[in-house]
């Protein structure tokens, strides 16, 4: 198990300020003009994302992608599968 076990699939509405995670891809269930829009955002797999910043009500939330800040709504993020990056994952 390893390694692997610990990296677990989590949508990125999970993700909280200053985490880093990798994108894995699109939920199935996300079809349609949605998932258009988000893979032409930039939210594909291998991308590195970031909280970059939460608004009061937590709803939306900025985040930070190919050099670019892009605020999405927890019902949009939830469509979007992520990897956490840990310290060791972290690309220099």
């Amino acid at each position: 198990m390893g390694n692997e076990a610990l990296q677990m699939e989590t949508s990125l509405s999970e993700l909280t300020y200053g985490e880093e995670a990798e994108i894995l891809g699109i939920e199935e269930s996300c079809k349609g003009e949605i998932r258009r829009r988000l893979l032409d955002l930039g939210f594909v797999r291998g991308t590195i994302i970031t909280v970059q910043n939460v608004s009061p009500l937590s709803n939306p939330v900025a985040y930070s992608l190919r050099n670019t800040l892009i605020a999405l709504r927890n019902e949009q993020a939830q469509c979007i599968l992520i990897k956490k990056l840990t310290d060791n994952d972290k690309r220099l």
